[in-house]
């Protein structure tokens, strides 16, 4: 009987385990969506961080109507939360990301 007393314990310990990680990943990958980052200032030549100076690109519009998702010169990542490219900086773009240059998508 004290055998399986504690079988059962450990099994529950386990279990409690196994829901906290898996909320812990959860979060993790959550939150890596929801801060996207694409234009990584170190993987960029000085053009491209000038142009996105010029264009007063950011990772995240303040408008969520205009979006790089949603304008003509963006082009979709793999993924639609995966980073784009922009015919305009000639690169990455976060597809919740915004610039001046910012063109509604036809259709």
């Amino acid at each position: 009987m004290d055998c399986d007393r504690a079988k059962r314990a450990a099994l529950g310990r386990l279990s409690a385990c196994l829901v906290v990680a898996a909320t812990g990943w959860i979060s993790v990958a959550r939150a890596t969506q929801a801060n996207l980052v694409c234009a990584r200032p170190s993987a960029l030549s000085e053009a491209e961080k000038q142009q996105r100076k010029l264009d007063n690109y950011t990772e995240k519009s303040p408008d969520p109507g205009k979006t790089c998702s949603r304008c003509t010169f963006f082009t979709a990542g793999a993924q639609a939360t995966a980073c784009g490219k922009c015919a305009l900086f000639n690169g990455p773009a976060n597809p919740q990301g915004h610039c001046d240059d910012w063109a509604p998508r036809a259709g």
